[in-house]
């Protein structure tokens, strides 16, 4: 069988960046597709090019373009992209390399289309994938033993339909040369290289110390916890700041490997209550704790507040579709008698949606849940005595009466954000009040509270909590084989079919939907005709581990915009797809 005309580029010998050039300005003018022949490998004296792919016209995305560049060349220490200690071995350390060079190539190509002076044209920009507040493993770049890819997109640039070939050399004449020299060792500024990796590698040791501590987070005095505004992710700033210190009785202090010794508020396992007026910083506490599950670029404010990496954040997601879950630790007898041991609906309640999602969260292995009162239904956190009293046939098992079972038979720790409902107080191993921003141990008044005025929590508290069945997934019922596509953060779009992401609050950059899209076809292309769930999750986690993000795209394709998801926002995306088939 003959190659594709593709392939047939790519087999051809390595040429060089002065043909390139050459090339291009000989096709100024032409039609669009003439671009298509630059596809291949080109040599610059210092790196590699590839052009992978050439879009098929101006309004099409970008074209995908590699660039390696070997150690040898660029001089990078070895320590920046190894791991260097065994506590690190569940992350990789080079990530914090990446993150910083991808940010390098970010200001570099956000500068460059400044100072362009091009009008009327179409195409000429140079992206890369641009990095939030958090330190996720990506596919921009990527760091191995022998050489560095950093995959970006080029917009070949067009007057309507016709090349503009001169502007197009320009790109690679100037600009390719002036990336490559950007990235090198010799042109960093090392100190701040060496701050960057050393804060993400001490975040990642401070994680697996408070666990072996027995903690579940920890917030380190100084911390700034409120940010800039809803629609910005950086720090707030001015000299109304009120930054955040841990009570005294409850600081806790840690020497990390670099940064040496660092104090704050330890929160143990177990039931921790978060109670406070409104607009005291009760949900900013807690918004940062459900990011500590990441790291965070030095200076974020919320750098050293670290979670469990296992942490879930629940909430409330009416409408959402539930397939084959067993939510009888919370709802049983159903009207009608539908089964609660495996239940299924296209149209969840609020109640229902957040049995659910506890549920699933404790199927994945979350040993932390996150809840917001403001967030969630009312009648799955609390029923007190009078409502028990007044409807006496309501299936619903409020959280507060299996928060401690949960906690004694399955390891699963709970933070509650409660500012409306002081029954909380008989179940909670540690009250904590934010009061004008700061935070204070209000424990052992909560619980002589919880004995002046009794409630009927006691009386009605769980003894145990029920299993937490594994289930099954049918592959062949996602339907991947259809058009589809990630949009922005909170949605997949699978055909006619869009999937819903906006409960998973912990989402933090839209390139891990774009990975969680090509997961989903990854397990489409199992040949199974049924998983278990978390089995199939762990493959997929293996081979991003061995291959990297671009283990989930197709076999000889590059995508430089995915950055890894947590399987825990994996598989609760799986959850969410209407059409998926589960079996209890």
């Amino acid at each position: 069988m003959p190659l594709s005309r593709k392939k047939q580029r790519f087999d051809q010998a390595v040429r060089l960046n002065d043909e390139l050039v050459n090339r291009l300005e000989q096709m100024n003018g032409k039609p669009y597709p003439a671009y298509r022949d630059l596809e291949g490998c080109w040599k610059y004296p210092s790196s590699l090019l590839f052009i992978d792919h050439v879009q098929n016209d101006p309004y099409a995305p970008p074209s995908r373009l590699r660039l390696r560049i070997e150690h040898a060349t660029a001089k990078f220490p070895s320590s920046l992209y190894s791991t260097r200690h065994l506590w690190c071995s569940i992350y990789p350390i080079s990530a914090a390399a990446d993150n910083y060079l991808t940010r390098i190539v970010s200001v570099f190509s956000t500068e460059t289309s400044k100072s362009s002076n091009w009008h009327g044209t179409k195409g000429g920009d140079l992206s890369i994938d641009k990095p939030g507040q958090q330190v996720l493993e990506r596919s921009s770049i990527t760091l191995d033993q022998e050489s560095f890819n950093i995959l970006f997109t080029y917009g070949f640039p067009a007057q309507g339909g016709t090349i503009l070939g001169d502007k197009a050399a320009e790109t690679f004449r100037t600009t390719i040369p002036r990336l490559i020299s950007n990235l090198l060792y010799e042109t960093q500024n090392k100190e701040e290289l060496k701050a960057f990796i050393e804060s993400i590698e001490d975040q990642e040791y401070h994680r697996q110390k408070i666990k072996e501590s027995g903690l579940v987070a920890f917030v380190a005095n100084g911390a700034v916890l409120p940010r800039a505004s809803g629609a910005s992710d950086k720090p707030m700033k001015g000299d109304h700041l009120v930054k955040f210190h841990s009570p005294k009785d409850l600081e806790h202090v840690f020497t990390l490997p670099n940064r040496g010794e660092i104090r704050g508020i330890g929160i143990p396992a177990g039931i921790t209550l978060i109670a406070g007026g409104g607009f005291h910083g009760k949900s900013t506490l807690l918004n940062a704790l459900a990011y500590g599950c990441y790291n965070h670029v030095p200076g974020d404010g919320r750098d050293f507040v670290v979670t469990s990496s296992d942490c879930v954040a629940v909430r409330g997601d009416d409408g959402r579709s539930i397939g084959s879950v067993d939510i009888s630790p919370f709802i049983s007898n159903l009207p009608g008698g539908t089964l609660t041991t495996s239940f299924s609906t296209t149209n969840a309640s609020g109640s229902t949606s957040m049995a659910a999602g506890v549920m699933e969260a404790l199927e994945l292995g979350a040993d932390l849940l996150l809840f917001d009162e403001d967030t969630c239904a009312t009648n799955f956190l609390i029923r007190d005595r009078r409502m028990q009293r007044l409807i006496s046939s309501d299936p619903i098992t409020p959280l507060i009466f299996k928060v401690r079972a949960m906690f004694k038979d399955h390891g699963c720790s709970s933070i509650l954000v409660i500012g409306g409902c002081g029954d909380y107080c008989d179940v909670a191993d540690l009250v904590l009040e934010m009061r004008d921003y700061s935070c204070y141990n209000i424990t052992e008044n909560a619980r002589r509270i919880a004995v002046e005025i009794p409630s009927g929590v006691p009386e009605f508290e769980a003894r145990t909590f029920g299993v937490i069945p594994q289930r099954q997934l049918h592959p062949s019922s996602i339907p991947v084989n259809v058009k589809t596509s990630a949009r922005g953060l909170t949605a997949i779009q699978l055909g006619e079919e869009t999937v819903n992401l906006f409960a998973l609050v912990q989402l933090a950059h839209e390139s891990q939907t774009r990975a969680i899209l090509n997961a989903f076809r990854r397990i489409r292309a199992s040949t199974d005709s049924k998983v278990v769930l978390n089995g199939i999750l762990s493959q997929l986690q293996e081979m991003m581990d061995r291959g990297g993000l671009n283990a989930l795209t197709e076999e000889g394709h590059f995508d430089g915009f995915l950055a890894r998801p947590r399987l825990l926002e994996l598989g609760m995306a799986v959850n969410r797809i209407r059409s998926a088939v589960f079996e209890g």
